[in-house]
């Protein structure tokens, strides 16, 4: 009880840590969460990109893919001159330049017939904006719709059209195509069973929950292995399971105190009027944080038995709490990243938490068949605090053994 005791003095002696780690990096997620929840339904824009068309063929196919552009964006006038691009360019008047070349249409009824790759237009797209690179998106499926069309045309042994003819059958099956489409919704926090506003908060507080844990007790253990502190506490008359058990007490002590602000301060900003509605749900990203803290206290744990001092633990808590928050895809899509690097993520605690509270947020049901697997994630989660703190008990008796 007395290491408890000492532990917990040592802790709040270190308050700027807390201060630090765990209210102004969960403020940050607050602001994250709170500036994510105001889209409505009545701020759904559609924005439409100023394009041009330089047409240097006038076949047929350019012709279509010139009247597409002209018809899904704002046409310009814009002269077949280097000056007037240059200008349109630099000024940025134009977001989005299709320049058709000479010979498109013959050599991309060629390739259809040759099953080769489509011929290439030039494009000049504005560094200013997003909307020329999504128009560019949309002229390249369009003109895959073409080639796709013209390449079933002239696979067709049976039939007898002209090039002419299958052209124009062609633009139109690539007309009706890219006409198509659904209705955009925007789907309002109101609508779901927990604002997404919430999900972005827990997922930002994996990188300040990890960061804290580790730098509270690796400081602790720190301090508890200087010269002075550890023979007041070794002098006690108190076991050694004794002095272990109130250091593993501080340790769950710090991991509960943080479980406890980040997961009680998201619930009481973000879903306090949905607690009894969404309980289960809410149970499971509980859990699935309740599970990362644990991994946090064990690294925390780890750094406290090498005894790399201060700035160590301060330097692997940032670093390695951003790594692991990043590999869990709590930052950014895994799906934008790397294929390796999505392999890897596998292999760390939070990919594991993050995919329980995902699917939290995005489940159908809240029944016990759809949240069985979420649980087993949070299981997986928590094998990882438990192999990471074995590591960090085999450290600590190594270094016992050496110093006997």
């Amino acid at each position: 009880m007395s290491t408890f005791r000492t532990s917990l003095r040592i802790l709040t002696a270190h308050r700027l840590y807390i201060l630090v780690y765990l209210v102004l990096m969960s403020a940050g997620g607050l602001f994250i969460g709170v500036g994510s929840g105001n889209a409505t339904a009545d701020g759904v824009t559609q924005v439409t990109a100023k394009v041009a068309v330089v047409d240097r063929d006038d076949s047929a196919a350019s012709r279509a893919l010139a009247d597409y552009v002209n018809a899904v964006g704002e046409p310009q006038q814009l002269d077949d001159t280097r000056q007037a691009l240059q200008d349109a360019t630099s000024k940025d008047r134009i977001q989005y330049i299709l320049i058709i070349p000479a010979g498109f249409g013959h050599d991309l009824q060629a390739a259809a017939n040759e099953g080769t790759a489509p011929p290439t237009v030039e494009t000049v797209i504005s560094y200013r904006s997003y909307i020329g690179s999504l128009m560019d998106v949309r002229t390249n499926a369009y003109l895959n719709q073409l080639y796709d069309y013209l390449r079933v045309s002239s696979s067709d042994t049976v039939g007898t059209a002209s090039a002419e003819e299958s052209v124009a059958q062609a633009v139109s099956l690539a007309d009706d195509s890219m006409g198509g489409g659904a209705t955009a919704k925007l789907i309002t926090d109101g609508a779901l069973p927990l604002p997404d506003s919430l999900k972005l908060y827990v997922l930002f507080s994996l990188f300040p929950l990890m960061a804290f844990c580790v730098v509270a007790i690796a400081v602790l253990m720190t301090s508890l292995n200087r010269p002075p502190v550890h023979s007041r506490v070794s002098a006690a008359p108190v076991t050694a399971r004794s002095r272990g058990l109130g250091l593993l007490g501080a340790c769950v002590l710090v991991g509960l105190v943080a479980w406890l602000w980040f997961f009680c301060l998201g619930t009481a900003v973000f879903a306090a009027d949905r607690i009894v509605d969404a309980a289960p749900r809410l149970g499971v990203i509980g859990l699935a944080l309740a599970a990362y803290t644990l991994n946090g206290v064990a690294v925390g744990f780890l750094v406290g038995q090498l005894r790399l001092g201060d700035n160590a633990a301060n330097a692997i808590a940032v670093i390695g709490g951003m790594a692991l928050s990043a590999l869990a895809g709590a930052w950014a899509p895994l799906d934008m990243l790397p294929d390796a690097v999505a392999a890897v993520s596998r292999l760390t605690p939070g990919y594991w938490a993050a995919q329980a509270i995902g699917g939290a947020f995005t489940s159908d049901s809240a029944s016990m068949q759809v949240l069985m697997p979420l649980l087993g994630y949070c299981g997986i989660c928590a094998l990882f605090a438990v192999a990471i703190g074995a590591v960090g008990l085999g450290v600590g008796r190594s270094r016992a053994r050496a110093a006997v």
